[in-house]
């Protein structure tokens, strides 16, 4: 799971960040933007082979995220999309040892355009820390901006993702719903 959640959020490729905007006569002014609320959905490609199976795949995680309710900047929302390919084959079995172990995933690459029309683009990693008593992921995922409005920022964000009906046990780990509960900026 560790490499297929590797963004799950946002896994898999999150985060708001310092926002450059255009001030009176061509000043530029630094304004961090903040967003009460991160969600979307995360898909693998193939899916994570369930527990019963010794199967293991490389799969291709995609990310499709909104950052919502934010202010700062002018911006009141950004759409997030990222991208990762599994480095080590991996399957449920590993997913469960690696959140046991709270080992962070593969980094995910990140672009979020912002409703001003500017963009940021960084690496997020996620690591899972456990399941909810109703069988949903925990996951925090911390993402660094490298370019673009708020380089150099880091966003934290707590998530609870609902995975696919049966998954890792009568069938493969194919996409997650997520939600953050908390998104703190650094």
């Amino acid at each position: 799971m560790r490499r297929g959640l590797g963004l799950l959020f946002v896994i898999s490729l999150c985060l708001p960040v310092g926002v450059l905007t255009a001030g009176p006569a061509g000043a530029v002014n630094t304004v961090v933007p903040k967003c009460k609320l991160f969600s979307g959905t995360q898909s693998y490609k193939p899916g994570l082979p369930p527990l019963n199976s010794d199967k293991k795949v490389l799969p291709v995680t995609t990310t499709a995220g909104a950052f919502t309710q934010c202010s700062g900047g002018g911006i009141t929302k950004g759409t997030v999309n990222g991208t990762t390919k599994a480095k080590v084959p991996t399957n449920c079995k590993k997913l469960f040892a690696d959140a046991a172990a709270k080992k962070p995933g593969t980094p995910t690459n990140y672009t979020v355009k912002w409703s001003n029309g500017q963009t940021s683009s960084g690496t997020s990693v996620v690591t899972v820390t456990g399941t909810t008593s109703d069988g949903k992921l925990k996951a925090t995922v911390v993402g660094t901006t490298k370019s673009g409005l708020g380089k150099g920022h880091k966003t934290t964000i707590q998530v609870i993702a609902t995975p696919n009906k049966g998954w890792c046990q009568t069938a493969p780990l194919s996409k997650v719903t997520f939600k953050s509960t908390k998104i703190t900026y650094q």
